[in-house]
C-alpha cells in the first residue's frame, strides 16, 4: 500500500476540518431560497458577532483566461439581486460550529421574486437576466480546408442534451483563515493553492506576497470543484480581519449541492460530413452550454475548448461549429472531471457510430480507417496539435477485445478518443538535499492521485536513493515561488517534469561545486534548486470497448463491461493508473445511467442529497472496468508519462452511452437515461 493511502485507510488522515487554531470563530452564510429576485432587506441573526452584507464587500470573483463576450462576474454577496437558489446573500460569524445552524434559523431576507430563466431555450428567447442578452459567449470555430465541405457525399446528424451534474468529492470545500499583521494565511481543501491566491488577490485587492495559501495535508477529492476561490473564502478573510481572530468555514453537503460550480449541461446539434467510402471530412453545427447565473473561473472558455477537441483522433479536413454559453438562473457552470473532454468524445463518437450505420460499415473498420497515424504529429482543423503517440496501437488492442466479445455473442461498441493534458504553462518545483534527507516541493496538489509516492519514486530512481529519505511538500505558496496546481490530468506529465527538472538543476550545481550527491546528502548544509519548468500540451490516445444489456420487463439498461486502453507513455505507478481510470470511468458511466442535477420551473433544485442527484451506490455499479495501460510513445517531457486522470471519464461517458444505445436498439437524445423512456 502506498504511504499516503495507509493514513486514509487507518482514519489518521488530516483534512481541513481537523485543523484548528485557538479562539477560532465560524462563518455561516444565508443563501437565497429563490432562483431570481430583488433583495429588499435582510435580517441577520441576533446571536452573530459580525454580519457582512454587500455594502461591506462590494467585490466580485474573477473570471480567468477569457476576453470579450458578455461576461458578468459573480458578486461575493448578492449585489441587490439574487440569481440562483443557494447564492450567498449575507454572511455572519458565531462562536461555535453548532451555532451556525441555530443562527440560520434566526436569519432571513425579504426577496421580491422574479420569473427565472431555467432552460437553454428560455435563455435564448426570454428576458435577459443581465443587461441586454442572455448570451454570455458566442464563438464560431472555422478551420481546415473548408472547401472540402462541397465534396461531402453523406451527412449524419446527432442532437444530444447533457443535463447538469454536481461534483461530489468525499470532502466538501472548506477554509481556515487568519491574519498576522497585514498578512493573510489561508488553509483549505484546494486543487490549486496558487489559483486560490490569485483569485483572493484580485477579489480582496491585495498584493500576492501578502497572501499565503496552503492546502490541507489531505484533500478528499476535487473533480474540478476545488480549483478556484469561492465567495466564502473571501468572506472568511474579511471576517477574520474585522474580528482579529481565525475564522473557519466548512461547507455542508447541502450547501455543496447548491453551490458553484456544476458541470456538463449543454445541448449540441452536429453534422458529420463524409464520403461514401467512409472518409470523414469534417463537422458542422452548434453547441450551447447552460452557463448558469454568472461566469466563474475558466467557465467562458468551454465552448471553444470543447469544439477544439471535436474532431477527435481522426484525420478530419475541416470544422465549422458555433459555440455559445448562455445565462440561466442556476448555479454557475465550471469544470467537472474531464472538463469538456468527455463531452467532445461523446459527440464525435456518436457521429462516427451514426456514419457507420448509415454506410453499413463495421464501426471498428470505419474508425480505424480514419485514425491519426501513430508516431506522427498531427494538427486538427481546429488548430489543436496532437503530439506523436500510439493512436493506432491502442485501437488495435481494443479491437481484439471488441472482436472477442462479438464472437461470444455480445453486442459491443468500440470508440477512439484522446485525453488532452493541460500542461501549459508548466509547473514549479524545488529540490533540497542535505542533513540526511531529500526534500521535494511542488506546486501540484494531491486530491487522490498519490502525488507523494509518485514524486518520491521518480526522484529516488533518478538519484539512486531510498524513497524513505525523501520528504514531499505540495500545493503551498509558502515553499515555492510559482506553481499551477492539479487539474487537467497534468500531474504525471507537467508535475513530474518540473520535479525532475529541479533534480537535474540541483545535480548540475553539485557538479559545478565539485560535490558528490553522497557528500551533499550527508552534509550539515543544504543544497537546493528551484525551477518553473515549462511544458507543452500532450495528449493521451485512448480506445474503449463496452457492452450493455437491456431488461424490458424491469425498464432498465445495464452496462456490463468497459475496457479502457491508453497509451500512457510511461507507467509511474501501475495501481494508480488503474485506480484513476476506474474512478473516472465510474463518473462517466454514472452520468449515462443516473446522475442529474435537475431543477423545476421555478429554479428550485429537485434534489436534496447525493442519492437524489444520482451518485451511484455500490449496488448501482453493474459494470466491471478493465484497464489496459500501454507504454507506446513516451513524451519528450522528463518522466515520459502522459496524463490519465480524466481519460476514464471520456471512455465511460462515450462508450457507455453508445453501448446502451446498441442494447436498446435506438439513439439517445439526452443523458442520463430517463427510466420512463425504457419501456
Amino acid at each position: 500500500m502506498l504511504r499516503e493511502h495507509l493514513k486514509v485507510v487507518k482514519g489518521e488522515a488530516t483534512y481541513t476540518d481537523d485543523i484548528g487554531f485557538p479562539d477560532t470563530l465560524y462563518l455561516g452564510v444565508y443563501r437565497s431560497p429563490v432562483a431570481r429576485g430583488i433583495v429588499k432587506s435582510v435580517t441577520p441573526p441576533k446571536s452573530a458577532l459580525l454580519t457582512i452584507t454587500w455594502d461591506d464587500v462590494r467585490a466580485y470573483l474573477p473570471v480567468r483566461a477569457y476576453e470579450g463576450g458578455n461576461v458578468v462576474r459573480m458578486p461575493v454577496l448578492a449585489d441587490g439581486r439574487v440569481n440562483f437558489v443557494g447564492q450567498p446573500v449575507f454572511a455572519f460569524v458565531v462562536k461555535d460550529r453548532y451555532e451556525v445552524e441555530d443562527a440560520l434559523d434566526e436569519a432571513g431576507a425579504e426577496i421580491e421574486p422574479l420569473r427565472p430563466i431555467i432552460t437553454i431555450e428560455e435563455a435564448l428567447n426570454g428576458e435577459p437576466i443581465h443587461g441586454k442578452s442572455n448570451v454570455a459567449v458566442d464563438v464560431r470555430v472555422k478551420g481546415g480546408d473548408l472547401e472540402q465541405r462541397v465534396n461531402s457525399e453523406v451527412e449524419v446528424e446527432r442532437s444530444i442534451t447533457l443535463h447538469r451534474v454536481v461534483a461530489n468529492p468525499i470532502e466538501p470545500k472548506g477554509v481556515i483563515v487568519r491574519w498576522e499583521g497585514d498578512r493573510l494565511f489561508v488553509i483549505g481543501s484546494f486543487q490549486s493553492a496558487f489559483r486560490v491566491r490569485a483569485d483572493l488577490q484580485e477579489t480582496l485587492g491585495m498584493p500576492p506576497e501578502k497572501i499565503t495559501v496552503v492546502s490541507a495535508p489531505n484533500v478528499g477529492g476535487g473533480f474540478g470543484n476545488k480549483i478556484s476561490a469561492y465567495p466564502e473564502y473571501a468572506l472568511a478573510a474579511i471576517a477574520s480581519r474585522k474580528l482579529g481572530r481565525p475564522v473557519k468555514w466548512i461547507e455542508t453537503r447541502q450547501e455543496h449541492l447548491l453551490s458553484p460550480i456544476q458541470g456538463r449541461s449543454m445541448r449540441a446539434t452536429l453534422k458529420l460530413h463524409a464520403r461514401r467510402d467512409g472518409t470523414v471530412l469534417g463537422i458542422s453545427g452548434e453547441i450551447v452550454i447552460d452557463g448558469g447565473a454568472y461566469m466563474m473561473g475558466i467557465g467562458p472558455v468551454f465552448p471553444n475548448f470543447i469544439i477544439n477537441m471535436l474532431p477527435g483522433p481522426y484525420k478530419m479536413r475541416f470544422i465549422d461549429v458555433r459555440g455559445m454559453m448562455v445565462y440561466t438562473n442556476k448555479p454557475p457552470y465550471g469544470a467537472y472531471r474531464g472538463a469538456g473532454r468527455p463531452e467532445a468524445a461523446l459527440l464525435h463518437e456518436s457521429l462516427m457510430e451514426a456514419l457507420a450505420e448509415e454506410l453499413k460499415l463495421d464501426p471498428a473498420e470505419l474508425r480505424e480507417r480514419n485514425l491519426v497515424e501513430s508516431g506522427e504529429s498531427h494538427t486538427l482543423p481546429t488548430g489543436l496539435k496532437l503530439d506523436p503517440a500510439g493512436y493506432r496501437e491502442v485501437f488495435a488492442k481494443a479491437r481484439e477485445v471488441y472482436e472477442r466479445l462479438k464472437r461470444e455473442g455480445k453486442r459491443p461498441v468500440i470508440i477512439a478518443f484522446f485525453n488532452y493534458v493541460s500542461n501549459p504553462p508548466g509547473e514549479g518545483a524545488k529540490v533540497v538535499v542535505g542533513k540526511g534527507r531529500v526534500k521535494v516541493y511542488a506546486g501540484s496538489g494531491p486530491h487522490g492521485q498519490a502525488h507523494w509516492s509518485t514524486f518520491a519514486r521518480v526522484v529516488a530512481q533518478r538519484l539512486g536513493v531510498d524513497e524513505n529519505i525523501i520528504d514531499v511538500n505540495l500545493n503551498s505558496t509558502e515553499v515555492i515561488k510559482e506553481g499551477v496546481g492539479s487539474f487537467g490530468s497534468r500531474t504525471s506529465s507537467a508535475g513530474v517534469n518540473a520535479v525532475l527538472s529541479a533534480v537535474e538543476g540541483l545535480l548540475h550545481i553539485l557538479k559545478e561545486e565539485g560535490v558528490t550527491l553522497g557528500q551533499a546528502l550527508n552534509s550539515y548544509e543544504e543544497y537546493s534548486y528551484e525551477t518553473f519548468a515549462k511544458a507543452d500540451s500532450v495528449v493521451t490516445p485512448g480506445a474503449a470497448v463496452a457492452y450493455a444489456e437491456a431488461d424490458g420487463e424491469l425498464c432498465k439498461a445495464y452496462v456490463r463491461e468497459l475496457h479502457v486502453f491508453l497509451d500512457v507513455g510511461r507507467i509511474l505507478i501501475r495501481s494508480e493508473v488503474e485506480g484513476q481510470v476506474i474512478g473516472g470511468a465510474a463518473q462517466g458511466l454514472a452520468q449515462v445511467m443516473y446522475e442529474k442535477a435537475d431543477f423545476d420551473e421555478y429554479g428550485n433544485p429537485k434534489y436534496s442529497s447525493i442519492s437524489d442527484e444520482g451518485v451511484p451506490s455500490s449496488a448501482d455499479v453493474t459494470w466491471r472496468t478493465y484497464v489496459h495501460p500501454m507504454e507506446v510513445y513516451p513524451t519528450n517531457l522528463l518522466g515520459g508519462a502522459r496524463g490519465i486522470g480524466e481519460a476514464g471519464t471520456s471512455a465511460g461517458l462515450a462508450a457507455g452511452a453508445l453501448a446502451v444505445e446498441r442494447a436498446l436498439g435506438r439513439r439517445l437524445s439526452e443523458l442520463p437515461l430517463d427510466p420512463s423512456t425504457l419501456c
